[in-house]
């Protein structure tokens, strides 16, 4: 398997997940503080976590991020909606087909060694339901195997329906459609139409407590839940370290904070739009308003923010390595610090054109 290292005054973040061991998705409850479930005993994830990005990796993951086992609870209906609603519904492991959905972002994609075959998460918008959306887990040899998604990609999915690995952070119990790979069934794509970035649904519009009212609820029932938003402004960056986004290991503990407050408590998560050093010497200036906070400045978004609003959790390594994504071993029982929910929900910003913020009046960077 391989891991996206980011190296920077962050520490390193997590974009791919881990290959998943029986029983490692885990059951969500239907609430947004569920109980902990069995998870994975033993070693969950083996990567050494040497990748830092290039596109070198053999491509012979054990496997890929697959559904959860049965879900053992109900089906409880969260009201009228289109495909991507019902599918959140479904027991874990079932098989669902999403049909005209668009690729809206792209989490993360590496090409493999041999130059075909794409891995790729990413989410997709039902354009009859722009409010629904869904995290999309693709392995090297899902069908089509050489499949690249790009944002405005008009596709029809055919997969199974579970969770991320509860020790993946930090998209961990994050509901996705991916192959059944323990069965050996592929994720399968169908590429309709390619009309680009403009085909996109249009971010939906929120207010500050449109957001507050979907942190209420479960997976299966929250709003705007994988699509893209516009938090409308003005905010104001509250908290350049909120407890949720803490770092909890042994090493530099509480030293981390993986992104940022705003106005009304909502959380952003900075994976995409920090500064960063990259492996090979280079650098990537980014807008990093939580670095611009700490420094004493004032932090505003005149016109909001936009990016996918989906889940957090974190998963600390259990031999307290600040390696967080290449440890080896991540804790099963994921969960969001300070707090005793298994996961939250956050705004993940896919550039700096989703931040036009400013810092005491001036703009950033």
């Amino acid at each position: 398997m391989e891991l996206r290292t980011k190296l920077g005054a962050a520490a390193l973040l997590a974009a791919a997940a881990m290959a998943t061991a029986a029983g490692c998705g885990g059951r969500d409850d239907e609430g947004n503080n569920p109980t902990p479930d069995a998870g994975c005993t033993g070693v969950c994830s083996t990567d050494a976590g040497t990748d830092a990005g290039s596109n070198t990796d053999a491509g012979t993951d054990a496997g890929s991020n697959t559904d959860a086992g049965t879900d053992a609870g109900s089906n409880t209906d969260a009201g009228t909606g289109g495909q991507i609603a019902q599918t959140r519904k479904l027991s874990f492991g079932t098989k669902a087909t999403l049909h005209d959905v668009i690729v809206t972002d792209v989490d993360y994609e590496k090409l493999g060694t041999d130059g075909k075959q794409w891995r790729s998460f990413f989410w997709v918008t039902d354009p009859a339901f722009p409010k629904e959306g869904l995290y999309i887990s693709k392995f090297y040899d899902d069908v089509p195997d050489t499949y690249r998604p790009q944002p405005g990609n008009k596709v029809d999915i055919e997969g199974y329906f579970g969770t991320e690995p509860n020790y993946q952070p930090f998209s961990g119990r994050r509901h996705h459609l991916a192959n059944d790979y323990r069965n050996g069934k592929t994720l399968n794509i169908t590429v309709k139409s390619d009309a680009g970035v403009d085909a996109r649904p249009p971010a939906n519009e929120v207010t500050v407590e449109d957001l507050k009212t979907s942190l209420e609820a479960a997976q299966n029932a929250a709003s705007f839940l994988g699509t893209r938003v516009h938090l409308t402004g003005p905010l104001t960056l509250t908290n350049p370290q909120p407890v949720q986004f803490q770092r909890l290991d042994n090493e530099d503990a509480g030293t981390i904070y993986y992104g940022f407050e705003v106005t009304g408590g909502i959380l952003v998560y900075q994976d995409k739009t920090r500064s960063r050093n990259l492996s090979d010497g280079g650098t990537v200036v980014g807008c990093d308003f939580q670095k611009a906070a700490l420094d004493g400045g004032t932090v505003t978004f005149p016109n909001g923010i936009s990016g996918v609003w989906d889940t957090y959790t974190f998963a600390p390594c259990t031999n307290g390595s600040s390696d967080i994504t290449g440890c080896g071993n991540n804790s099963s029982d994921s969960g969001v610090p300070g707090t005793t929910q298994r996961y939250t929900y956050t705004i993940i910003p896919q550039g700096c054109e989703d931040l036009p913020g400013q810092v005491n009046g001036a703009a950033f960077p």
